[in-house]
């Protein structure tokens, strides 16, 4: 096919090979035309390393719809300075037509978020992890959840996994303003055992939580699995709790076993369509 018939394009790369592939693309810069495909509407860039944010911003259309960075590594040091995720921001913020964004790893922070995200009226999937193993560290806050409540009403899916400084008061604010809400991943933020049962009755359409912390177990003792499972059974099983240990495993009635294989073929449905090129919103015909 010509470019100009080209929909999607995805590239991802291990950092082992990036020398080698700069070497072949002019440090990138041979990607630049992509910025400028009239039908590329699916555009993925991710664990790769751009020798600056220009080059990136280059490939970026004003026409897409699906746009993922997650990974992304900045200069030879491959970290990102706030003058560059700023210009990073400033060139997303004209991609209105998004309605899936992944900025995984990215250092965005909650003033970057009140700035990019009342341009986004269309977004529907957001994925904004923090960086895995930062601890405390980390950029966005409760005041960056509140701005995703207060600008993404249509929310579907956000995952927000390894942003420790982010608390319940911020998942709770994105439950009650994005009544839409089926998936939320929320790994090694402050969420105990404690609030699940309140983040979970508190959307109607939610189908799948993920919290809990890495490297200890997220519900240790037989107290805690008895609170997970009635905040579970409270949603008549509709909701499916992983952790970063994997699924949990809940004994369930029959009722609510079917409930749960529901939402789980519904959860997988979606992820498949995720790589299909020709999907932009990776719940269509699901929900």
């Amino acid at each position: 096919r010509s470019s100009a018939q080209l929909v999607s394009f995805s590239f991802g790369l291990d950092d082992c090979c990036w020398d080698q592939i700069k070497a072949v693309t002019d440090q990138c810069r041979a990607l630049a035309p992509l910025g400028t495909m009239p039908n590329l509407k699916k555009l993925s860039l991710t664990s790769f390393g751009f020798d600056d944010v220009g080059t990136l911003l280059s490939c970026l259309s004003p026409d897409l719809q699906v746009l993922n960075l997650g990974y992304a590594k900045m200069g030879t040091m491959l970290d990102w300075s706030n003058l560059e995720v700023d210009l990073l921001v400033g060139t997303l913020s004209g991609l209105k037509k998004l309605v899936s964004l992944s900025l995984a790893d990215i250092p965005l922070t909650d003033r970057h978020l009140k700035s990019l995200l009342p341009h986004l009226k269309v977004i529907r999937c957001l994925s904004l992890d923090g960086t895995f193993g930062d601890g405390g560290d980390t950029p966005l806050t409760d005041l960056g959840l509140k701005a995703i409540a207060n600008h993404c009403p249509k929310l579907l899916s956000l995952s927000v996994n390894y942003q420790s400084k982010a608390t319940v008061s911020g998942i709770m604010a994105i439950l009650q303003y994005c009544p839409e809400m089926v998936q939320l991943e929320a790994c090694q933020l402050n969420i105990g055992v404690q609030h699940v049962k309140l983040i979970l009755t508190t959307s109607v359409n939610l189908l799948n939580f993920s919290f809990g912390e890495w490297g200890s177990p997220s519900i240790s003792n037989q107290h805690e699995k008895s609170m997970v499972q009635n905040a579970v059974a409270a949603t008549r099983g509709r909701v499916v709790i992983c952790t970063m240990n994997g699924l949990f495993k809940l004994n369930l009635s029959p009722e609510h076993r079917r409930n749960q294989d529901s939402s789980m073929a519904k959860v997988e449905r979606a992820h498949e369509q995720q790589r299909d090129p020709m999907v932009i919103n990776n719940w269509d015909g699901i929900l």
